[in-house]
């Protein structure tokens, strides 16, 4: 796992890896290898902002990626977007580990959880010259956000994942997810001038 090229993509969108998902479940190594290569930054980093723990993060990818191949045959041939299947799995077994840990068996709900918000390394939003003030502007807006409202942006603009696929990871309806980051944007607002605030959000 390269994690030192974690969310190497920034915010440009990642195109679909459909055709080589169709390859990889007919036994293709070369594109299994394709699919982690292109995927296993991006899901480090999002599992990193889940629960901040690194040697889960990577036990929950190796486990992950050892039991697609494994159950390759068995899964569906129709993905739409490669990514959103990948998050959503890796999502879930990030919760089941999570809960089987004594440490989190008494938080009252999910929400009780962080989830932390940190900018890409390697983005390219902000000029050389003013790339340490810019970065503590916008963590520092982000961190007014909550746990939800951060994922929920994370997912939507920092992944580019659409709203349905959004509300499908986070267990959500899809208008809840409007609102949560309607109400979520317009926090960011407050915090934030609008070319940064169109910066982050990549519009």
């Amino acid at each position: 796992m390269n994690t030192g090229k974690a969310f190497r993509s920034g915010l440009q969108v990642v195109a679909s890896h459909s055709s080589l998902w169709g390859l990889f479940l007919q036994g293709d190594r070369h594109a299994f290898a394709e699919i982690y290569d292109a995927h296993i930054d991006d899901l480090f980093h999002y599992g990193m902002h889940f629960c901040q723990d690194k040697e889960r993060v990577k036990d929950c990818l190796q486990d992950l990626f050892q039991d697609l191949w494994i159950s390759r045959e068995h899964l569906t041939t129709n993905i739409g977007n490669v990514r959103y299947y990948l998050i959503s799995s890796l999502r879930r077994r990030l919760l089941r580990a999570l809960r089987k840990d004594r440490r989190y068996q008494h938080r009252e709900s999910w929400d009780a959880f962080e989830f932390e918000c940190t900018l890409p390394l390697e983005n390219q939003l902000i000029q050389h010259e003013t790339l340490e003030e810019q970065k503590r502007l916008l963590q520092e807006a982000l961190s007014h956000l909550s746990r939800r409202q951060r994922e929920a942006i994370y997912l939507r603009f920092f992944q580019n994942l659409n709203y349905n696929e959004v509300a499908d990871i986070m267990s959500m309806q899809v208008d809840s997810v409007y609102n949560t980051i309607s109400k979520a944007i317009g926090i960011l607002k407050k915090n934030l001038s609008l070319p940064l605030l169109l910066l982050l959000l990549g519009r």
